[in-house]
């Protein structure tokens, strides 16, 4: 009955496909909008916002645009004219929507499914690598965001955010023709496991041994199984090192209210089936302390340790990681991806390996 309803909603969405709902920023106190020769409503109503750039203003939970207070409850809703909006200097393509909580603006930008795709494969992979590899791309980012959009419902204020904890959208309404190429020359595809569009999850490196999605999100045991953990030949993976001193990580721990005491060791108590760390034991003067390893990325910074691919010493009065990877390593690898189409390998046979068992079918 499940894979029935989840089947009639990738119909639903088939037939409205045009349309993703992005949240671009949340708890801003400001933001200037431009729209040059486009219109602005609230519940179908224009609200004769006649200029031509809008001060965008959130105070106490309420709305401001150029000064006047906003009623309704309703999101204020800038149409393109002329010319695309521009937010805060940043072009997009589609409408942009507004509102105000009580920690400030709520912007979400609702475009075209397809140019949406074509932004996000601009936005990860550098337009110069081999079309194989941004066509992958573009069916992984396709599927992550009709998956979302059924998980969050069609009618959902959004349905992702625009950052490296979604898949980056960076906006743009002409993205690289490498990326435009990658999104037309897969129109419409999107992976699927029995019915239902997969979690097409990716990642930079896997550093040559991708992950699970149980290990890497706690999600329920065999839900994912097109999510493995294998060898990957195409990337092994580049090499880092990472210094942390002790007392910048006492420091951080404390600031996150994780460990109060100084650290004065720290080692890899346990790792999953791909080698990652998955648990830590960090030595304090007030006696040994376990954090999750994903958490510790958290709080020191996804560039900061690019991965959990690592072994940990202390060494001279510092943390030192050495590792290779980056990112998380489920799914699609993007080095990987690149090395395969380098072989040869079409967008297909990149997907096979990277999600097996998944298809691949033409949502519209």
């Amino acid at each position: 009955m499940q894979r029935l309803a989840t089947a009639l909603l990738l119909l639903s969405v088939a037939a409205r496909a045009e349309e993703i709902r992005i949240e671009l920023s949340r708890g801003k106190s400001s933001a200037h909008l431009a729209a040059p020769g486009g219109w602005v409503e609230q519940n179908g109503s224009p609200l004769g916002l006649e200029a031509r750039t809008h001060e965008l203003v959130a105070r106490a939970g309420q709305l401001r645009v150029d000064g006047r207070a906003i009623e309704g409850g309703g999101a204020v809703v800038f149409h393109a004219g002329s010319a695309p909006l521009r937010l805060d200097g940043k072009s997009l393509p589609g409408r942009i929507e507004v509102w105000a909580d009580a920690r400030g603006l709520v912007l979400v930008n609702a475009l075209d499914l397809e140019e949406y795709v074509a932004a996000v494969v601009a936005s990860e992979v550098p337009s110069g690598w081999p079309d194989a590899a941004l066509q992958a791309q573009a069916v992984a980012a396709r599927t992550f965001a009709v998956a979302q959009k059924i998980a969050q419902g069609p009618a959902a204020r959004a349905h992702l955010g625009s950052s490296v904890l979604d898949q980056v959208y960076a906006g743009g309404v002409h993205p690289a023709s490498s990326a435009l190429r990658a999104a037309r020359a897969t129109a419409g595809e999107v992976l699927t496991f029995g019915s239902a569009p997969i979690a097409a999850y990716f990642s930079a490196s896997c550093g040559g041994r991708s992950e699970t999605a149980e290990d890497a999100f706690n999600v329920a045991a065999r839900t994912t199984p097109y999510l493995v953990s294998r060898r990957d030949d195409a990337d092994e993976g580049r090499a880092w090192t990472v210094r942390k001193p002790l007392a910048d990580l006492s420091a951080s721990l404390r600031k996150a209210g994780r460990v109060l005491a100084p650290v004065t060791g720290i080692e890899v108590s346990s790792r999953t089936s791909s080698g990652r760390a998955r648990t830590l034991r960090i030595d304090t003067s007030a006696g040994d302390r376990t954090l999750p390893a994903v958490e510790l990325r958290q709080i020191l910074g996804y560039t900061a340790l690019p991965s959990l691919a690592f072994e940990v010493s202390v060494e001279r009065g510092a943390a030192v990681f050495r590792g290779h990877g980056n990112g998380h390593g489920v799914g699609l690898c993007q080095w990987g991806a690149r090395a395969r189409a380098l072989r040869g390998e079409s967008y297909r046979a990149i997907l096979a390996w990277y999600y097996p068992g998944a298809d691949i079918r033409k949502m519209y």
